[in-house]
């Protein structure tokens, strides 16, 4: 269960459904995670839900990845908290809720779905990635909607299939540097806290995404690099 003791975690994304149970798993084999949100609420409410587990090493911070510079200044005050970061998880995207075809998008929203669903990773991959030394990790979660053209939800899978090239170009800029880079595909609904899976158990869990994404931060998945795993529901 310490498998990860004496490591630093950053878990962008943390607050969210995915993120709360990544955080969770990371807490459970005994790392010191660090979780970045612009929004204060978010983060009382994540601390709230995780309860007493492990207080001690969980390590909150307000700041946003919105632009490069915004997410230059977060990072020097995580620097200022934790003398490392062993691994990072990039848990980010932003809902679509919508229904209708491509060609009938509006710019605006084509524009914020980028922006929060593969410029976010983007910018965070080039605020942290320097700061990682030799056997660490840096994992992104995805979702299968970047490998299959889903009728009216481009604005889904556009941005997924881009943030898949976005992590296998990484992973190629990083030959040498000992740092493994991984994307977590999930072709699965994801049951949360939020969105029960009592009706469907063969959804995976949050819970569940956190321990393999915890997992592969740890000295055991050292020859898990440069790879694209998918997930599949039960």
């Amino acid at each position: 269960m310490n498998k990860l003791a004496g490591k630093v975690a950053l878990i962008a994304g943390g607050t969210g459904g995915v993120g709360e149970g990544i955080v969770r798993a990371f807490l459970q084999s005994g790392a010191t995670v660090v979780v970045p949100s612009r929004t204060p609420d978010k983060l009382n409410q994540l601390r709230e839900h995780l309860g007493e587990l492990e207080r001690e090493r969980l390590i909150l911070i307000e700041g946003e990845l919105s632009n490069t510079e915004r997410a230059e200044e977060l990072r020097a005050h995580i620097m200022e908290k934790v003398t490392q970061l062993d691994a990072v998880v990039a848990s980010i995207n932003g809902r679509w809720n919508q229904d209708f075809p491509l060609i009938q998008t509006s710019l605006e929203d084509w524009r914020q779905m980028l922006e929060s669903n593969l410029t976010a990773h983007f910018i965070a991959a080039r605020t942290f990635l320097p700061v990682l030394k030799k056997g660490s990790s840096y994992t992104l979660i995805g979702g299968g909607a970047a490998e299959q053209a889903i009728p009216n939800y481009g604005l889904v899978c556009i941005p997924a299939a881009g943030q898949l090239m976005l992590t296998q170009i990484l992973a190629a800029e990083s030959k040498g540097t000992g740092i493994r880079i991984n994307e977590v595909v999930l072709h699965s609904m994801i049951a949360t806290r939020e969105r029960p899976s009592a009706e469907h158990p063969e959804w995976l869990t949050a819970n569940e995404v956190g321990q393999y994404t915890a997992w592969l931060a740890t000295d055991e998945a050292t020859m898990v690099s440069k790879s694209i795993i998918r997930l599949y529901q039960h």
